[in-house]
């Protein structure tokens, strides 16, 4: 395995534990939120990104699960949770949470891996089938 592909996957599997981080800071929130006038709609908004949150984790576990395989569809699947987490971290950024900002740049860093000529060429080689 090439060094950007092995470089993604670890970023892929730490991707796992901020991800499961981000859904436990928003559960938290959300139980201990108050319910006023527009409690209601705000409580639904922070377990919707908390369910966001889980479901990036786990697809980030997925794949860095199956990074040894190879194949076309795991690099498209580490692209994709790539993206997600620009997305991710772009609206974090724009809701002034800075921290969660972080996810712009490391969904970048993993699009950008798994994008790389190299890692490409790994992804896209001939495999054996087993007997």
């Amino acid at each position: 395995m090439p060094a950007p592909a092995r470089c993604a996957r670890g970023l892929l599997a730490a991707l796992v534990l901020a991800a499961a981080g981000c859904a436990l800071r928003l559960g938290f929130t959300a139980v201990t939120f108050e319910t006023g006038a527009l409690g209601a709609p705000l409580l639904a908004l922070l377990l919707l990104a908390a369910a966001g949150c889980v479901l990036t984790a786990g697809a980030a576990l997925m794949v860095s699960l199956r990074f040894t395989e190879g194949g076309t569809a795991v690099r498209t699947g580490a692209l994709t949770v790539g993206w997600v987490t620009v997305l991710g971290g772009l609206a974090a950024f724009l809701t002034y949470d800075h921290v969660g900002a972080v996810g712009i740049g490391w969904g970048a860093l993993v699009v950008a891996l798994s994008g790389h000529r190299e890692t490409r060429a790994w992804f896209e080689r001939g495999r054996l089938l087993a007997p």
